[in-house]
């Protein structure tokens, strides 16, 4: 999670309150990930099953099963899912899922003053593995004023 190991979880709350996540994406965080950045379950972190356990199954194979499991986890509830992977946002389109990304997240908390400029947390979430191209860097910037 992006957000965690760029120490960003605290803006990450205050722009979406509860984040719900699939059994898949808790083994992958918590279980597999222990002793890493976000890898504690926080009590405003939810972990919700799947009723319909074949949803994720009939997702593309391209992507991860914590990425299908969460697909499909928002179809089942109309929930709007949290995704940067331009693959796993196909998908979501494909299934009539809403997506919003990290650079949402972003506008959100500058737009509703959580943060003063989006830059810094921007720079934070590349430092710690999150990719984003140039051009699209600096159109989300001069989107954001800064």
């Amino acid at each position: 999670m992006s957000f965690a190991r760029a120490d960003l979880l605290g803006l990450l709350q205050q722009v979406v309150g509860e984040l719900v996540i699939p059994d898949e994406v808790y083994e992958e965080i918590v279980i597999h990930g222990a002793g890493r950045a976000g890898s504690i379950l926080l009590p405003w972190i939810r972990r919700v099953s799947i009723h319909d356990r074949t949803a994720a199954g009939r997702l593309s194979e391209r992507l991860h099963a914590g990425e299908r499991a969460a697909i499909a986890l928002a179809k089942e509830t109309h929930a709007s899912l949290l995704v940067d992977d331009r693959s796993a946002r196909a998908e979501a389109h494909r299934e009539h899922v809403s997506y919003f990304g990290s650079l949402r997240v972003l506008s959100d908390a500058k737009q509703r003053g959580i943060v003063t400029e989006a830059k810094t947390s921007l720079d934070r979430l590349i430092e710690s593995g999150m990719y984003i191209s140039k051009p699209l860097y600096l159109g989300f910037l001069k989107r954001v004023s800064e």
